[in-house]
């Protein structure tokens, strides 16, 4: 069993490289796109936007779940209902960032390049992992030995933190 200690230090880190990535990963994107001299538009903005609500409401989950594993259980309890509520138009965001990456290689008039096609493909594509990864399954398993040996070893991928935390608010009531 991993000490609570242990946990905290994990969770200290959690949340902020989350946020981080929030404003990091689009920024990479688009100094990607134009250092190729690739024009930027509203597919990789379209597509952006789920991908960092994600790490956002991540980045807040992570803060209040070791707030909670600290003693203060009350910003859990206001965080919850706002990532149930969340979930279905994240859900639709995510969507719409995988048909409008999927619309932007179909050669259909709207004039996306070549860099705006790819980069708007990998943030449609980290959105709809960090919704499985935050609502779902947990899908990230390089950053603790226990949880990498459990994937190699076959043991399939357990439910999120996240979507434990969700479940068992939803059991006592959802208040």
């Amino acid at each position: 069993m991993i000490s609570r200690d242990r946990i905290r230090e994990r969770l200290r880190w959690y949340g902020p490289v989350e946020m981080l990535n929030a404003a990091l990963v689009p920024a990479i994107m688009a100094i990607w796109c134009v250092f190729e001299e690739q024009a930027i538009g509203w597919l990789l903005v379209l597509t952006c936007i789920p991908m960092c609500l994600l790490l956002l409401l991540g980045g807040q989950y992570w803060r209040v779940k070791l707030q909670q594993l600290e003693g203060n259980s009350q910003p859990m309890q206001r965080f919850l209902p706002l990532a149930d509520r969340s979930r279905p138009v994240l859900l639709v965001l995510c969507a719409v960032a995988v048909a409008a990456a999927v619309l932007g290689w179909l050669d259909i008039g709207f004039g996306q390049s070549l860099g705006e096609r790819i980069a708007a493909s990998i943030a449609a594509t980290l959105a709809a992992l960090e919704y499985v990864n935050y609502y779902h399954r947990q899908l990230q398993h390089f950053d603790h030995a226990p949880d990498f040996r459990r994937l190699l070893t076959g043991q399939g991928f357990r439910p999120s933190q996240m979507a434990v935390d969700l479940a068992r608010w939803r059991d006592a009531g959802a208040k």
